[in-house]
Order: structure tokens, then C-alpha cells, then sequence
């Protein structure tokens, strides 16, 4: 529910539209003049104003308008009249009036133009509360980075894999050996990687990988338990592995590392420096490690969320401050897409938009890296991905594109190169699907169920910026048309001059 300001001079509009926008469940105001609407607006703070461009008195609607963009300039306005003066219309819209309407007002136009208007003001205040809380953000970051300081002495970490790198060098130098790896699962290729050690040569970190069940690590992920093999080769439980002949000794102790109930990783101890073997006392020292770990770990986890937070909380005010200030909205949508690709990181962003007549998306706008993609695509709704998008209006995520059999590179990309990883939102007006913004091809890194939700939000956006292209379009056809309208009436003015002079010449003659 909203409440809603109507002022208007005559009482049976300002009935009629209480009436209308009651029914849909808003609280409605009412004045009869400027002076009695801007007492009101000082006391309900209405959510959305609907003014008379006429109004009795010194007072115009125009005039009203400037007045409550100078105190409430994120309020919605919509003007209304019964006059259609395209030079007043044009001039409400450029003093920030959302929306114009005739008069007499339909019902269903009304209802439609007051949801468009509210979910614009909804969504500027969503950006003031994302502002503050990116603020809040920031302080909060500079005391946690304050208290990390004075506690862990970690002064001179420069990135997440020295911080490990660190806790591994301590690992090791209680275990008395020379390697210790922290190993984390991918996911994307179903492996267990390592992602920091101490004691291993780059090489090989960037080499090996394991299946999980296929080793002992594995086995470890798999079954959360921590074991000790004092020697591989007499150890009936597990097998050598593919860089066994790389480490000294048959003998070593792997724990898992679990953050919130769930295992994420393991941590191996190989080597002992004197060549001995590992025993059960050492087995307890990397299982109590192994908690330390899990919780640098998720330390690591908080800040990087919270940097990507703040990183998309201060884009997303970043697009909302283009939906408000950017005039132009070709340009405005282009704008969005371009932030859009930079920050979710990927090669290509596009948008389509549906042909009602063809059943077909077209493409509108897009972005290859850093240029700018101006070709001729369609693909036909309900086929491949993107159609589907539009048809079935719902998002999608797809990182292994040879695996789905809905989908057609061929279809989707007309581009050289393969299609490593993909996602797209429908794009609405109201609940009508009009489009759909794709983004392919990320680096690094696959696409998850965060990114959907934030190209979600994105999607609403460019939403409303072709609602905006829309109505810039309407007026401007209104505009060219007064303009011809203009000319052949000057042009009919003058030959209507012409006749005149000649039936005064002709008169004069007899």
C-alpha cells in the first residue's frame, strides 16, 4: 500500500482516481488547489503525486512540479491533463515528472502508470538503503581490519595465499617437515587442488590435482576423517598415487578441513625433515591445526564476501544513479550493460529483445570486451538458451555448455571462440517478458546462484530504462508529428495569403 497525492481542481476527477487507486489497495489524498496540495505533501509525505498541469490561482502545475522536486526529489510525479499541449507535456517531463496522462483518464492506464511509478520509487530507495549500508560496510571493514591487526599480527599479509602460506610454515615447523599443502574442491572439475603449500615448487602445485576417492586425500574429503600412514608401501588401506615418487618418505597425515559442518578441503603433511615417520602424536597436532586452518579459512571467506558485497552494493548504486540521472536511455542502457559486464567480470554482454511479430530476440545492445557490439542477431523464442530465458521467464546458469543438450553455440554466438560458461535473466515490464541480458564467458571462476540473483536485480533496471526508451520514443513521434502538423498549416497560412491578394487584386481591377 502507498499513499498517493491527487491535486486537481475539478472534484470529479480527484473522486474518480480515489476511487480507482483504492480499490487497488493505496491510501489517496486529495487537494483541490496548489496551496492545499503542498500543505498535504508537508504532512503525509506521500509516496507518489498526481497533478493538474491547470490549477486555479498564481499557481500551475508546473510550478507545483518545481516545488516538489526542490523538497522531494525522488518522489514520483505524474502530471495530468486535459489539454493535449505537447510543449507543457514536454516541459513537465524535463522538470522530472515521471509520467503524463490525459484526460479523461482510463482505469487501467492509471493503475499501470501509478505501479511503474512506485517501483521506480521503491527501487531509489532500495539505493538509499544500499548506500548506507555500503557505508556501514566501510567502517565495519576498517575496525575488522583494526582488530585483525592488533590480535593476528598479520601487518605485513599482502593477499589470502601469503596468510595460509604463513599458518603452513608454522604447520610445518611443529611437525618438523618439509611439506604441507592445503588442498580445496573445485566443484567445476570435481578435484580436490592445491591452493597453498609450503615446500612445493609452483610446477607442481599448478600440476596436481586428485579425484576424490581415487586417493587418499580423497578419501579423507570423502569420509571426514583425519588418517595417519606411517608407510604407503605396507599399508593395506590405500594405494601409491601418481606424485608418490615425488616426496621422500612413504609416510605422512591428512586431516579434513571443515568450515560450518561441511568438509571443504584437506590439509597433507608430508616429509618429516629427519626422515623418520609420522606417528599418532602428530596425527592430534594436524587435526588441532586443522580447526585453525578451517577458521583462516573462513575468515578469508567473510572478507572476500565482504569485499564482494561492497564491490556490488557500490555498483549497484552506480546503475541506479544512471536510471536517475542519464536522460538519454539508449545511452542509459548501454551505460548499464557496460557496468554490468565490468562487474561480473565476463568477456560478453548482451541484451535481446523480443519481436512480437517474428516470435524472434533481437539483438539490441552489447559489449565484446571493450568494444561495441553492433550486429544482427536473433534467436528464436523457446530455442536454445536464451529463448528459453524469454519463453519460460526464468533465469539460467549454465558453466559446462557441451553438456546441456539445450543448448546451441551455433544459435547463441555468432563470434569466433566457444562459449566456456553462460547466464542470462528475462527482462520485464510489469510481468511482461520483453527481453532477455546475457553475459558469456567468464575467465576465471563459473557463474553461482549470487551472480543470478544480482543480474536479477540488473534486469529490473534495464527494465525500466526501456520503459523510459519507450515513452522518450512516444513523445518524440508526438513531437515530429506537431512538427508536420505545424509546417502544413503554415504552408496552408500562406497559400490562403496568396488567394487573398489575388481576389484583392481582381476586385481592384473591376
Amino acid at each position: 500500500m502507498a499513499k498517493i497525492l491527487v491535486i486537481d481542481d475539478e472534484l470529479f476527477y480527484r473522486e474518480i482516481i480515489k476511487e480507482l487507486l483504492e480499490k487497488e489497495g493505496h491510501k489517496v489524498f486529495s487537494a483541490g488547489n496548489a496551496r492545499e496540495g503542498l500543505e498535504l505533501v508537508r504532512q503525509v509525505e506521500p509516496d507518489l503525486s498526481l497533478v493538474d498541469i491547470v490549477l486555479p490561482g498564481n499557481m500551475d502545475g508546473l510550478a507545483v512540479l518545481f516545488k516538489l522536486k526542490q523538497t522531494y526529489p525522488e518522489m514520483p510525479v505524474i502530471m495530468l491533463s486535459a489539454y493535449d499541449d505537447k510543449k507543457l507535456i514536454l516541459s513537465a517531463l524535463r522538470r522530472g515528472a515521471f509520467d503524463y496522462l490525459p484526460k479523461p483518464i482510463a482505469g487501467p492506464e492509471l493503475i499501470h502508470t501509478v505501479d511503474q511509478a512506485l517501483e521506480r520509487f521503491r527501487l531509489i530507495q532500495e539505493r538509499d538503503a544500499k548506500l548506507s549500508k555500503l557505508a556501514n560496510l566501510e567502517q565495519g571493514a576498517g575496525q575488522l581490519a583494526q582488530f585483525v591487526k592488533g590480535k593476528i599480527r598479520i601487518e605485513e599479509v599482502a593477499s589470502a595465499y601469503q596468510l595460509l602460506e604463513t599458518t603452513l610454515e608454522l604447520v610445518s615447523q611443529v611437525l618438523e617437515c618439509e611439506r604441507v599443502s592445503v588442498m580445496l574442491f573445485d566443484p567445476a572439475e570435481n578435484k580436490l587442488r592445491v591452493v597453498a603449500s609450503k615446500g612445493m615448487s609452483k610446477s607442481l602445485i599448478k600440476k596436481e590435482s586428485r579425484e576424490p576417492k581415487a586417493t587418499v586425500s580423497g578419501w579423507v574429503f570423502e569420509n571426514k576423517k583425519a588418517v595417519l600412514v606411517k608407510d604407503l608401501n605396507t599399508d593395506t588401506r590405500f594405494q601409491a598415487g601418481e606424485y608418490s615418487s615425488s616426496y621422500k618418505t612413504n609416510s605422512f597425515v591428512i586431516a579434513p578441513l571443515i568450515v560450518g559442518g561441511e568438509v571443504i578441503g584437506t590439509i597433507n603433511a608430508n616429509d618429516k625433515i629427519n626422515g623418520e615417520r609420522f606417528d599418532e602424536d602428530d596425527l592430534m597436532l594436524l587435526k588441532t591445526f586443522s580447526h585453525q586452518v578451517a577458521l583462516t579459512l573462513q575468515y578469508l571467506q567473510a572478507i572476500g564476501e565482504l569485499g564482494r558485497e561492497k564491490k556490488r552494493l557500490g555498483l549497484m548504486a552506480e546503475l541506479e544513479k544512471i536510471l536517475v540521472e542519464e536522460r538519454d536511455p539508449q545511452v542509459m542502457l548501454k551505460q548499464i550493460l557496460k557496468k554490468c559486464q565490468e562487474m561480473m567480470e565476463v568477456i560478453c554482454a548482451s541484451i535481446y529483445l523480443k519481436n512480437e511479430h517474428t516470435n524472434e530476440l533481437v539483438h539490441q545492445v552489447g559489449w565484446d570486451g571493450a568494444r561495441e557490439l553492433k550486429i544482427k542477431h536473433r534467436i528464436a523464442l523457446g530455442k536454445s538458451a536464451t529463448g528459453m530465458v524469454a519463453e519460460q521467464d526464468k533465469s539460467v546458469i549454465i558453466n559446462n555448455p557441451a553438456r546441456e543438450k539445450n543448448f546451441s553455440p551455433t544459435m547463441e554466438w555468432l563470434g569466433e571462440g566457444a562459449i566456456k560458461n553462460y547466464l542470462a535473466s528475462p527482462i520485464k515490464i510489469s510481468e511482461r517478458v520483453i527481453g532477455v541480458i546475457r553475459l558469456l564467458n567468464r575467465p576465471e571462476g563459473e557463474f553461482k546462484k549470487q551472480d543470478e540473483i544480482f543480474l536479477e536485480e540488473v534486469a529490473k533496471l534495464v527494465g525500466i530504462a526501456l520503459r523510459n526508451l519507450e515513452l522518450y520514443q512516444r513523445l518524440k513521434r508526438s513531437m515530429e508529428e506537431l512538427m508536420q502538423t505545424n509546417q502544413m498549416l503554415t504552408r496552408a497560412n500562406q497559400e490562403l495569403e496568396i488567394k487573398t491578394r489575388e481576389l484583392e487584386l481582381l476586385r481592384r481591377k473591376r
